[in-house]
Order: C-alpha cells, then sequence, then structure tokens
C-alpha cells in the first residue's frame, strides 16, 4: 500500500518539477569535490590553426564550482584567484564561460569526468574537465 502511496505520488509529479530535482542532483554532484584538469579542444574549423586543444588549468591549479555561479580557479600559494561563469538550466545543459554545453555524462550518482559539448556549424567544441581522485 506504501508503495501505491509512492508511485501515486511520483506520477503526480509534473515533469517540470522532475527535471528540477534532476538539476539539482546533478548541480550538488559537480559542486562537490576538486577538479584537477580541464581541457578544451576545438575542432571542425576550416582554418587548421584555429582547431587547438588548450589546458584551463596549470599543474598547480584547481577548480572548484561554487553556488555563487563561478567556477573558481585556485592557484596553489597565489591569494588571487579567476574563475569562469556558469548555470546549469537543466541536468544536461550547462552554460560555461558565455557557451552553452550539452553534458555528456548521465549524472546520477557521482561523476569524475565532467564532459561538454557544443556543436556551432562545423566547429565542435569540447570541455573535458576531471575531478581529483
Amino acid at each position: 500500500m506504501l508503495s501505491g502511496f509512492i508511485a501515486v505520488g511520483l506520477l503526480s509529479c509534473s515533469k517540470e518539477t522532475v527535471d528540477s530535482a534532476g538539476r539539482d542532483v546533478a548541480l550538488n554532484i559537480i559542486r562537490t569535490g576538486v577538479w584537477e584538469k580541464a581541457t578544451k579542444t576545438v575542432s571542425g574549423n576550416t582554418d587548421a590553426g584555429l582547431n587547438i586543444t588548450t589546458q584551463l588549468l596549470d599543474d598547480d591549479q584547481t577548480m572548484n564550482f561554487d553556488k555563487d555561479g563561478r567556477a573558481w580557479v585556485k592557484t596553489e600559494g597565489a591569494t588571487t584567484q579567476t574563475s569562469y561563469s556558469y548555470s546549469m538550466p537543466t541536468n544536461r545543459k550547462m552554460i560555461f564561460d558565455g557557451t552553452e554545453y550539452s553534458i555528456e555524462e548521465s549524472i546520477v550518482q557521482s561523476i569524475t569526468t565532467l564532459t561538454l559539448i557544443n556543436v556551432t556549424g562545423p566547429v565542435r567544441t569540447q570541455l573535458v574537465i576531471k575531478r581529483k581522485r
């Protein structure tokens, strides 16, 4: 009988409520812990010089996704920090530094790698952010 009440309760949730709960869970998972590596790869440009791979974090840097909507880059031993803006309109989309990306992973329990993909015409931008183990 209890399972019947739970089923009715879940069925009565709107899609918006379920999506919002999924987004909140995904945000909490991303905000937990320290990210130690971030690689940005751009491919598909007709100008080969624009197809590049860049390390967003140096060896002495880490990144934390904070509740203030900033991904803070912390450098070991430094007092100043830099940051990127971010938001998650859904559990499958992230806007990072002004660009909207699809999240490749299904964020259910926890993740060690966050892969973000943006495709604009022939150009594909991929961000791979790895958590400290």
